[in-house]
């Protein structure tokens, strides 16, 4: 995604040696990390179930389940595969490390280990798993450019109301995307004065927000709060928060794609959320275009 964390990065350690959870919390505390321990390998899953952490300090030696096959079902499910896993352990023969690497380990320190070898190793632990957050998002991304492409420009969206049909699926992978509520289009043709809305088939508690009658064609990106509309109370859920960019072919200006949720508004600067907002627009933009224009050429035939 790239809205801005609303958390810091979580720090798991799995150990039942008190000092190696007072060292761990401190330098989680020195790095600006969330910090959690778990005492066994049941527990450590059960954690990482409730909170994907991005670090993992794992110790191999437990009562119930092997570090090893902790780490295995962490770095096999899909929501915890880029985590990073870490073995602490005294075992330092060839045999044990290799084991550790075969269960998708990322790296190891050994006990006895120093703290600022464990700050190191954490950092560039932490670096890594950012990176891997932000090439994952990167490709989500041009999945779903490519995947607006083949729809709606497939011979099976061949009038507009098979495309605004086609258009449903699509606002809600954006949604998934940005980690958002919901996601609208307002959308007209080229020359034409009337709009037409479509809506993300999903939205929490299955009915969209009642504000979005009050929405129109806006020409700037922009982050705001949603628009009251009058006589209406406030939302005891919170506010909504769109993030709006526009849809321009040329110099014409055929719609705004809006994205909505409930949260406050976001740190300046914190996110490249509505310039990725606005390149997908522009994306939508020329192939909601090129549809038509493939739409006419197919009638002259």
């Amino acid at each position: 995604m790239f809205r801005p964390r609303t958390s810091r990065p979580l720090i798991l350690l799995v150990d039942d040696d008190p000092f190696q959870a007072e060292v761990a919390s401190y330098i989680a505390e020195e790095l600006d990390c969330d910090f959690e321990s778990a005492l066994s390998g049941t527990e450590a899953l059960e954690k990482v179930a409730q909170r994907a952490p991005d670090v993992v300090l794992l110790d191999v030696r437990m009562d119930d389940l092997s570090g090893y096959e902790v780490c295995r079902r962490i770095k096999t499910l899909p929501e915890t595969a880029d985590t990073q896993v870490l073995f602490v352990t005294a075992r330092t023969e060839e045999e044990d490390l290799l084991k550790g690497f075969e269960a998708l380990a990322n790296d190891y320190l050994t006990k006895p280990f120093s703290a600022r070898e464990l700050k190191a190793r954490t950092k560039n632990a932490l670096r890594t798993k950012s990176l891997l957050d932000t090439l994952g998002a990167r490709t989500r991304f041009l999945e779903l450019q490519q995947e607006i492409t083949d729809k709606l420009e497939a011979e099976e969206a061949d009038t507009e109301d098979k495309r605004v049909t086609a258009l449903g699926p699509i606002l809600d992978r954006i949604a998934q995307l940005f980690g958002a509520d919901g996601v609208t289009l307002h959308f007209r043709r080229p020359g034409r004065p009337e709009t037409r809305t479509t809506l993300s088939p999903t939205w929490p508690g299955g009915t969209p927000p009642s504000y979005l009658a009050a929405l129109a064609l806006s020409e700037d990106p922009r982050v705001e709060k949603a628009p009251r509309l009058p006589g209406e109370g406030r939302d005891p859920a919170g506010d909504w928060i769109v993030v709006a960019a526009p849809l321009w072919v040329g110099p014409e200006l055929l719609g705004t794609l809006r994205i909505h949720r409930h949260s406050g508004l976001p740190a300046a600067g914190d996110s490249t959320e509505l310039e990725h907002l606005v390149a997908l627009a522009g994306h939508l933009a020329r192939t909601l275009h090129r549809a038509d224009l493939i739409q006419a050429l197919r009638g002259q035939r």
